[in-house]
């Protein structure tokens, strides 16, 4: 069996449109080597449960799980869904993750344009050969195709592509140590000041400034290091980023999405060029949305996910505002002007500014009829997936019978 698959392989879409071998040399990356007719039995079973992509995220959560260090690891799910929703890309804008991963952002990125009629230009590099690997099977799996440039590339350290992007979207490796300041301290991304050496945060939003075209946005996860350290030239990066308006707003994220670190973080929004409300920042905790379990997952409840969206799109001119959609119509986000950020040091932690938020009046009625909703859901979709098991195996105990 594993002698066919190496054979095959090179023969399969992904295969030719990326350039990808049947395997690698590290000692993980040779699964046709281990496939037998067990696995190809189980693969089969479950592949009748649910869509292959869907498998295939079951999959790379599970290695994420295991192999994750501090912040290396793949982009969940439900993080990725928000990175696509406060980006907003629209048809024809090209696309760029710097840190590709498991292509999940691009992914996320393209879904929220097609579910809107249009469509987006992909590109993403990673510096980790199987990375790149995962993103290309990931993305051909949901009928996408992105420029992944080439094997093992080191973003920071290749400098910027020749094509501006109009959205970037990038979860880096958090607080990330070796990230080249001996050789790159006096490269022209610094505009706002150099890096200090040991921590690659402020590097990684410099280099998406200077890759961003002249109307382009960016989402960025960043350590809450980052918005609060005094250390080096963090501060004073901070306060450039703030005098020049780059900075649309910061987004707490819980920690639950990241069980393989004790580092909370958050997404940064930035902007070049005019925009409105330049001379504040919208910040927002997503830690205080509702959950739900899927399985073993856990997910934003949906309608209050949008509800942020909404907020961020009207906040920024991307759709009309209406009254629901103000800054001060949650209890979770607040819009807060430079005079008080420099009272505060330039710290652009959202819990510095929420905590002096008044709770506001939620509907929890209509909160409470998503959840039930969603519960509905997952318990139909738990009742149909057993239903299925149980006719297959039913079947095949049949055939043996025979």
């Amino acid at each position: 069996m594993g002698e066919v698959l190496s054979v095959v392989w090179p023969r399969t879409h992904v295969a030719r449109a990326y350039g990808l071998p049947a395997y690698r040399d590290e000692g993980v990356s040779r699964p046709f080597a281990q496939t037998n007719a067990a696995l190809e039995e189980l693969v089969v079973e479950v592949g009748r449960l649910e869509p292959t992509g869907g498998l295939l995220d079951v999959l790379l959560d599970l290695y994420s799980t295991r192999y994750a260090r501090g912040g290396d690891y793949f982009t969940p799910d439900a993080v990725a869904h928000l990175f696509a929703g406060l980006a907003a890309p629209r048809t024809g804008e090209r696309v760029r993750d710097p840190a590709c991963g498991s292509g999940r952002l691009l992914r996320a990125a393209a879904h929220w344009a097609r579910t809107r009629g249009g469509e987006v230009r992909l590109s993403g590099t990673d510096i980790r050969p199987m990375a790149r690997y995962a993103a290309a099977v990931n993305l051909a799996l949901h009928g996408l195709h992105a420029d992944l440039g080439e094997d093992g590339t080191d973003t920071l350290r290749a400098g910027l592509p020749s094509e501006k992007a109009d959205v970037i979207i990038t979860n880096p490796p958090v607080n990330m140590r070796d990230w080249g300041y001996g050789e790159l301290k006096g490269d022209a991304r610094w505009d706002l000041g150099v890096p200090r050496p040991g921590n690659a945060n402020f590097a990684w939003a410099q280099h998406i400034l200077a890759d961003l075209a002249p109307q382009g946005r960016g989402v960025l996860l960043l350590s809450s290091g980052a918005a609060h350290s005094s250390s080096g030239s963090d501060g004073l990066i901070r306060q450039r980023l703030l005098d020049r308006g780059l900075v649309v707003g910061v987004v707490a994220l819980p920690m639950w999405p990241f069980p393989h670190t004790r580092t909370s973080t958050a997404l940064w929004i930035l902007a070049k060029g005019p925009r409105p409300n330049a001379d504040q920042v919208l910040f927002a905790d997503a830690g205080k949305l509702p959950t739900w379990k899927d399985g073993s997952r856990r997910r934003f409840d949906q309608e209050p996910v949008e509800r942020l969206f909404r907020i961020f799109g009207a906040w920024q001119e991307q759709r009309r505002p209406e009254a629901e959609d103000a800054p001060d119509s949650v209890p979770w986000c607040r819009a807060v002007g430079f005079e008080e950020i420099a009272r505060a040091d330039f710290d652009l932690r959202p819990a510095r500014y929420l905590q002096q938020r008044r709770p506001t009046t939620s509907n929890s009625g209509l909160d409470g009829r998503s959840r039930t909703r969603d519960v509905y859901k997952a318990m139909d979709r738990s009742a149909e997936a057993r239903r299925r098991v149980r006719d297959a195996l039913k079947g095949r105990h049949d055939q043996r019978a025979e």
